[in-house]
């Protein structure tokens, strides 16, 4: 299964993150030295002698092995990776663990090398470039987001992860409609050097840290790179467990099977240094926050010291601090420990630290809103109901497909959980022949989020024409895109996908609809052909970013790729939610809809 978009988080703290799993590198016994030069700051360089090691390598797969090198420089036990090993590394990871084993993907890269200097160039489209200048510790990206996107002819950015979008084959649930559109961003240099990061080089290589190419090229893509002392792990979404509830996959135990040890000083400054540098390219709300840097926020919270230090359950709680109680962005989580802290201690700082206001409203409030639908649903609300003259949908989440499910062999049924299942089988009911209904109330009053391409799909269902509207915040590149969806099952795009535009549409919103459960209320306003009632979405407006700590830790923030509808031409931020054109002034009213269908067909 392809690795999905996630724009929501799951309000619940059994579900608040799930990590990553993948491939160990296993400190292996050959090794070789040779001189190398980097600069640690701007004005001074250094010589240090690097340390060659064969490991074993699992590709996210426990099966997927290989022996690879890893650097060391110096007496540091920061691992880095030759640029000439990743131009082979980074296309197999997006080939079979991002595109899943897509034969036909050609995203290739080329790795040259001038002096100091080493060049990964695509060489499957137009020669995007990644330049790695070890003289003045830079990364520069002619065009970040050209350069990673996984084909040449791809649009920039997209809401959408489907592939059926960008092709002509029949039976595709989506195509791309006329009227999309992107704009470039502009060149980005990070300077590793500002941050006290090395980038170094002798006469056989060039060779970047491994936790900064996991940061900036591998986490947008759901695959993160874990370091233990032992063994490092390129890792997908949900591989090795639930950090917070303190449940482990096999690949969960095997990262956490390592020996506990402190942090080195080397990798207390470098992992602290890595993440200021991530953390200030890629939050996608630090002016909403009015974060200037990560490194001022860590000052100002009297974490700084504690976060480059050598306790890893200091470092660890720090962290957890800082994100769950300074952030409180809702998508911005601790997910779990490193494997040198102590074990369940992700879990212990729940009961100790808790969680932030925002965070701990928005579980109280879920919790509300469940406990009032109950009262008129005792054995669950329906996914699909008609009551009178008025169809009602509801799911609390956005929810993909399940593998191997091919509803245009197997049609959905009403037992349907997923969310393009139900909207399928919804539309057919709503549409069948002699059907009584003139009102469709989509509930999403407690649907706290999740995969992005459902909420393409429903957006488009009920538009007939649906758009998604990104900008990345590190780049400024900015993309629409336009999308039909074959609701209908009839394997065509044409006149007749006009999706429910010839019913009165409603939508359910609360304080609770957030991420992808605000989104879709945002694009309905912004429509004026969906009347909002209820309460003011909770907004939620950027994709999750997954984020390792060089030693080991996992968290999530806001990503650089921030949610938005259009108008004028011009990108409105969703973040704060958008304000319902109904209000209801009491939860039980959301779902008394007996008195709620009255109210629906009163509304002129």
């Amino acid at each position: 299964m392809k690795m999905k978009k996630m724009i929501s988080v799951t309000v619940a703290l059994a579900m608040t993150i799930s990590l990553f799993a993948g491939n160990v590198f296993v400190m292996g016994a050959n090794a070789s030295t040779s001189s190398a030069k980097g600069s640690g700051d701007s004005t001074s360089e250094k010589s240090a002698k690097i340390t060659a090691e064969d490991m074993t390598w699992y590709m996210c797969d426990m099966k997927d092995t290989r022996k690879q090198t890893v650097y060391f420089v110096g007496d540091s036990d920061v691992p880095y990776v030759s640029l000439e090993d990743w131009a082979e590394i980074y296309p197999y990871l997006l080939k079979n663990y991002v595109h899943l084993g897509d034969e036909d993907l050609e995203y290739g890269l080329d790795y040259s090398r001038d002096g100091e200097t080493g060049i990964l160039t695509r060489t499957d489209g137009d020669p995007y470039t990644m330049t790695v200048d070890c003289d003045k510790d830079t990364i520069t990206f002619y065009d970040y987001d050209a350069f990673q996107r996984l084909e040449a002819d791809r649009v920039l950015l997209d809401v959408l992860d489907s592939d059926g979008a960008h092709s002509e084959d029949e039976k595709s649930l989506f195509k791309r409609a006329e009227g999309s559109y992107e704009r470039y961003g502009d060149s980005l240099v990070l300077d590793a050097g500002a941050y006290g990061i090395d980038l170094v080089s002798d006469d056989k290589g060039v060779y970047v840290p491994m936790q900064t190419l996991s940061d900036f090229l591998l986490s947008v893509k759901y695959i993160n790179l874990f370091y233990n002392g032992e063994a490092v792990i390129f890792a997908k979404l949900g591989d090795l467990g639930e950090g917070l509830t303190g449940e482990r996959t096999p690949f969960g135990d095997l990262y956490y099977s390592a020996k506990k040890q402190k942090i080195s000083k080397s990798m207390g400054e470098f992992s602290y240094n890595e993440r200021c540098m991530a953390f200030d390219n890629l939050y996608g709300l630090k002016e909403a926050h009015d974060i200037k840097c990560f490194d001022d926020l860590a000052q100002q919270a009297g974490a700084k010291e504690v976060l480059m230090g050598t306790d890893p359950d200091a470092a660890d709680e720090a962290l957890y601090k800082i994100i769950f109680l300074h952030l409180d962005d809702m998508h911005s989580t601790f997910g779990a420990e490193s494997a040198r802290s102590s074990d369940g201690l992700a879990a212990d700082l729940v009961k100790k630290v808790s969680v932030g206001r925002c965070y701990r409203d928005s579980i109280i409030k879920g919790d509300e809103f469940t406990e009032a639908r109950e009262k008129y649903y005792p054995d669950g609300v329906p996914a699909y109901e008609e009551i009178g003259n008025t169809a009602y949908i509801t799911f609390d989440n956005f929810l993909p497909i399940p593998e191997g499910v091919d509803y245009y062999e197997t049609p959905p049924t009403e037992e349907a959980t997923d969310t393009i299942g139900i909207m399928i089988y919804a539309y057919s009911q709503i549409m069948r022949k002699n059907s009584p209904v003139e009102n469709v109330v989509l509930d999403l009053s407690n649907n706290s989020g999740g995969d992005a391409d459902t909420a393409v799909f429903v957006i488009s269902t009920f538009l007939g024409e649906g758009y998604g509207s990104l900008k990345n915040t590190m780049t400024g590149a900015l993309a629409t895109a336009v999308y039909n969806v074959d609701v209908n099952l009839d394997g065509k795009f044409n006149k007749d996908d006009r999706g429910l535009t010839d019913k009165k549409l409603f939508c359910l919103t609360s304080s609770n609809s957030f991420s992808c459960g605000n989104f879709v209320p945002c694009v309905f306003k912004n429509s004026e052909r969906v009347t909002l009632i209820g309460k003011a979405s909770g907004g939620g407006s950027c994709v999750v970013l997954p984020l390792t700590t060089a030693y080991g830790s996992f968290f999530r923030i806001s990503g650089p790729s921030r949610l938005a509808f259009t108008k004028n031409g011009s990108f409105y931020d969703i973040d704060r939610g958008t304000d319902p054109d109904f209000s209801l002034a009491f939860i039980e009213s959301f779902y008394d809809r007996e008195n709620l269908t009255e109210t629906v067909n009163g509304i002129r």
